[in-house]
């Protein structure tokens, strides 16, 4: 089925053919999908008017999980993709806070819009599983998952000649090792796999997997305050009503 996480109608009329379809319900929602800065240049913008990182990474993946939970069976799960890079190291020329998320929807693309939209994945993980925790009638898990840096998978390789993706391909393995985060796409992949099928971890919500552990995220990521204005914001910029989803959508307080 065609599904273009850059197009909000695209997701909704996913979502409809879904819907209609006649299938089983589902098990599970890997929101995997993503571009970043080598995959968008110059500065686009979607149909919707929204910075294109930021629009794929987070918003599409936003509408979508939104509209396809009553589409879930009992003890569902979904996770969220998000990246070490969420909270970047100290070497790394990026700074990321909250009201990045707030620029960068009507901003040119950048590092800093990548980095940003992992921070939103996270958000929007730690507060899908506080909403869906005061469900009765259900019990669906929602976690982040961090696949480490894996320079085999030419994800973060620009546009260019094939020296150019050669040497990108080099330089992110060696930063992955400096910074202990790296993987390949076999091990993380198993990782991944492992949080939507394992029985062990059908309990496991709310929570950040690092390359298959359980790991702290960072100290920004567990603003409440910032996962409810975020999550509130991007109700609004995707245009989701509370007949969409299958709870009340006032984030909670406290």
């Amino acid at each position: 089925m065609e599904l273009d996480l850059a197009s909000l109608a695209s997701v909704r009329a996913f979502h409809r053919a879904f819907s209609h379809a006649n299938l089983p319900p589902l098990h599970g929602v890997v929101c995997n999908a993503g571009i970043s800065v080598g995959g968008v240049p110059g500065t686009p913008r979607t149909a919707d008017g929204f910075e294109t990182i930021f629009a794929v990474n987070h918003l599409g993946h936003f509408l979508l999980t939104n509209l396809l939970l009553d589409r879930m069976c009992e003890n569902g799960r979904i996770v969220f993709v998000t990246s070490d890079l969420h909270d970047p190291p100290a070497f790394f020329p990026v700074k990321v806070t909250y009201d990045n998320a707030a620029a960068i929807a009507g901003r040119g693309p950048g590092m800093r819009a990548y980095c940003t939209s992992k921070l939103c994945n996270i958000y929007c993980a730690y507060e899908m599983a506080r909403l869906l925790s005061g469900q009765t009638d259900r019990h669906i898990t929602v976690n982040a998952f961090n696949p480490g840096a894996m320079s085999d998978t030419g994800f973060a390789r620009p546009a260019g000649n094939a020296l150019v993706r050669g040497a990108t391909r080099v330089v992110g393995a060696i930063m992955g090792t400096l910074i202990g985060k790296q993987s390949t796409s076999i091990a993380s992949g198993a990782a991944l796999a492992k949080l939507v099928t394992d029985p062990a971890l059908a309990t496991t919500t709310g929570t950040y997997i690092d390359r298959g552990e359980q790991a702290p995220s960072s100290p920004l990521s567990h603003d409440r305050d910032n996962a409810r204005e975020l999550w509130q914001a991007s109700m609004d910029m995707t245009g989701l009503s509370e007949s969409d989803t299958v709870f009340p959508l006032t984030p909670k307080a406290g």
